[in-house]
């Protein structure tokens, strides 16, 4: 269960309470500064998308969330919520994804072997808010496949108790086979909030369901991520704001640009350029790119990626394995441009990620010639999604260091 950041006599307390029958953290316990402890680090070994794994901690980084806005902690790869589904609500950690636009969550009926060990499972019978439809669907995501049946049932999302929002009426996937991706992941689930038109089960995105009938009162939502570095718990934690701007850790008055899909956030961009120690290099060839909390890369054609490392002094035909092993002194900075004139930057503290003493460069060529911005994108900046006006906006973090 995803960590909530309570206030404790000005300041902010965490530490782990174990449910001693299954041995799995299941909450939080906020306690007296006499017994404080120190946040453990653990190493996530779990499946992901990226060819290594990141530590992840839980430290209390965030410590200033505001009415509308919900805590995002990393395991892995990815980076987890909250959510209980049904009336009374059962509690779910979940995988944030803006590439699928449903909730998937383990049916009480997945428990084959270690499909679905230590995952928390939604009973239908134990809701009376649980609407039946039955039909069976085979789901695809970056987190595996999915098999399983359609329900409808009440969502809430939400740290605190005075600010849950509450989502009637939502679909939801109850996976009897869940995804190989998220079996030994420390997560139960996902919550998709891509556009409607992703719905893989012919749902409303749970997002456009809460603006239309729920708690939220914006047409957006906004992703900020700490710089991979940025404080001791080493860049795993940020949060997702709901219906309106994050005053505490985005700057006002983002930079739009229209969308080019109404089914994924894909933006349309016509110019790149990056700048290394040996070369700068660019290219305005229009490119669609899709924005994605569920990469770990930046993912990118092979000709920009071979520009990137040329301009790092790396010649592509050399690298075998990506993402690249670099020094861990790389000094890069990408811009990428937009058809609206707006620009965003990428540089060397969220793209070189070291690992066990080994640095590695966090963009990746497409197989497919799809460029995509997964998690390096997020990091030191306000990413807004409005799937209602069709438009990304960016703007920079007020927390920096």
């Amino acid at each position: 269960m995803i960590g909530r950041m309570s206030r404790f006599f000005g300041f902010y307390v965490i530490s782990w309470k174990k449910n001693r029958i299954n041995r799995r953290v299941d909450a939080f316990e906020i306690i007296p500064n006499s017994r404080m402890m120190k946040a453990i680090l653990f190493l996530a070994f779990v499946a992901t998308t990226s060819a290594f794994r990141l530590p992840f901690q839980v430290a209390p980084a965030v410590t200033n969330i505001t009415k509308g806005g919900q805590t995002l902690e990393q395991t892995g790869t990815y980076f987890v919520a909250n959510l209980t589904l049904g009336t009374p609500g059962q509690l779910f950690t979940v995988v944030i994804d803006t590439k699928t636009s449903d909730i998937v969550i383990p049916d009480v009926s997945c428990s084959s072997g270690f499909n679905c060990y230590n995952k928390r499972r939604f009973n239908q019978n134990n809701s009376s808010s649980y609407y039946a439809y039955g039909q069976q669907y085979t789901y695809k995501n970056n987190l595996g496949t999915f098999k399983g049946f359609v329900g409808k049932d009440t969502a809430v999302i939400g740290d605190r108790a005075t600010d849950l929002i509450t989502i009637p009426g939502v679909k939801i996937l109850q996976a009897t086979d869940i995804g190989i991706g998220i079996e030994g992941l420390n997560a139960d689930g996902i919550l998709g909030l891509a556009q409607t038109g992703a719905s893989q089960i012919g749902g409303n995105s749970p997002f456009v369901q809460g603006v239309q009938m729920g708690d939220i009162s914006g047409t957006f939502f906004s992703i900020w991520l700490e710089h991979f570095n940025q404080t001791d718990d080493l860049g795993t934690h940020g949060v997702i704001y709901y219906g309106g701007f994050d005053p505490v850790h985005c700057a006002p008055n983002p930079s739009y640009v229209p969308m080019s899909s109404g089914y994924l956030y894909q933006l349309t961009m016509n110019s790149f350029k990056s700048a290394g120690k040996s070369a700068t290099n660019s290219n305005t060839k229009m490119n669609q790119v899709v924005l994605d909390t569920t990469t770990a890369q930046i993912i990118l054609p092979t000709t920009y990626v071979s520009q990137i490392l040329d301009s790092i002094g790396i010649n592509i035909n050399t690298v075998t394995v990506f993402p690249p092993i670099v020094p861990c002194d790389t000094k890069v900075t990408l811009t990428f441009g937009f058809v609206s004139g707006t620009s965003i930057t990428i540089t060397e503290r969220d793209l070189v990620v070291s690992f066990f003493g080994t640095c590695r460069l966090q963009v990746v060529p497409s197989v497919t010639g799809d460029a995509i911005f997964g998690i390096p994108l997020y990091r030191g900046r306000c990413t807004y999604f409005d799937p209602i006006m069709q438009r990304i906006g960016f703007t920079p973090a007020l927390l920096q260091d």
